[in-house]
């Protein structure tokens, strides 16, 4: 019994021995690990370098888009806006941005560019001025502010209240939105004495552009409130408003309007003013022509003269034409009359 138990004992023994080392090389491994670790970046792959182009290219257009989005979004033609997206480098936007202000510079041979320092003027003025929730640039009264100046003329009710219509509005006491109406003597290429209004209806200082002169009516939806002058006398109907068919609901009952209060005239001003002003300096505007001709029968004709001796037969030069397109080469032949021969040239 003894003996069994040494032998089980020796056994045991002879297993610890063997994993023993085994453990140790374990653990020596272990903190041998984190050496072996790859820690040379990879190269990146075709689609990842792409990617990274193209996010380093977006960050570089950054000012460029603002520019183009933002700084003249309202003053750029739809030629030059697709030119400028057309541009693949910096370079190229760089010289166009300095054609862009050369060609509304009313005095190229100075260094100050008048039109460019008015414009940002006018960015700053209707960011401070107009401001309401958005940047004052993206307001109405900021657009029309920015594309055409201040105007000459500025009726303003920031607190509407009561309002007397003028004739060509139905006449009238109501109560109006705050409202303001703009008068421009002469804008070129839309006109003179252009009226625009403002009309803001939620009362949170946005005032929107409108075609309407009612919309600025507090009392519209009032039964028997706000009449005009026709509908005090009966003439007209409030109901009649809704009903007509010129975009606007003025109670003017069949009474005519104004050229200006026509709706063709007045759908016309408000798409005009949507548009960028004309470039007024059109000499500095590259002007290109081209002209293409086709042609269909290539033909090439030659006539020769030759003094005839007088008195002889006839003698003549046949003329020939070549309306195959080819080379253009033509024979010549001179017909004599037997005399011609015996007669010193």
């Amino acid at each position: 019994m003894t003996a069994k138990i040494r032998f089980l004992f020796g056994l045991g023994a002879a297993c610890a021995l063997l994993l023993t080392p085994a453990s140790s090389a374990d653990d020596k491994k272990k903190p041998a690990a984190p050496a072996n670790r790859e820690t040379v970046a990879k190269p990146l792959s075709e689609k990842e370098r792409k990617k990274r182009e193209a996010k380093l290219r977006k960050e570089l257009e950054t000012p460029y888009r603002k520019w183009l989005n933002e700084d003249v979004t309202y003053i750029i033609t739809d030629e030059e806006r697709k030119a400028f997206r057309n541009f693949n480098t910096d370079d190229e936007r760089e010289q166009f941005i300095e054609q862009f202000w050369l060609r509304r510079d009313p005095t190229p041979d100075t260094q100050e560019n008048e039109f460019k320092e008015e414009h940002y003027r006018r960015i700053a003025y209707a960011n401070e001025r107009y401001a309401s929730g958005i940047p004052g640039w993206k307001t109405d009264r900021g657009r029309i502010y920015i594309t055409f100046g201040p105007p000459d003329e500025n009726e303003s009710h920031p607190s509407g209240g009561t309002y007397e219509r003028p004739f060509e509005e139905g006449g009238g006491t109501t109560s109006t939105y705050p409202f303001e109406k703009w008068r421009y003597r002469w804008i070129e290429g839309i006109g003179s004495d252009i009226i625009i209004e403002f009309v803001d209806p939620t009362m949170t200082g946005e005032y929107r552009m409108t075609m309407d002169p009612s919309e600025k009516d507090a009392l519209m939806m009032v039964p028997n409130a706000g009449l005009t002058l026709m509908e005090q006398m009966g003439l007209a109907s409030k109901t009649d408003r809704f009903s007509r068919t010129d975009g606007t609901r003025l109670g003017t009952g069949d009474q005519p309007l104004p050229m200006r209060m026509n709706q063709f005239e007045r759908l016309q001003q408000y798409a005009m003013l949507q548009k960028p002003p004309q470039i007024k300096f059109k000499d500095l505007e590259a002007a290109i022509s081209s002209t293409i001709r086709y042609n269909l029968l290539p033909m090439k004709v030659r006539a020769d003269f030759m003094k005839l001796i007088r008195g002889c037969g006839d003698g003549g030069i046949s003329h020939g034409t070549d309306a195959a397109g080819g080379s253009g080469q033509f024979a010549l032949s001179e017909v004599r009359s037997p005399c011609a021969r015996h007669l010193p040239p």
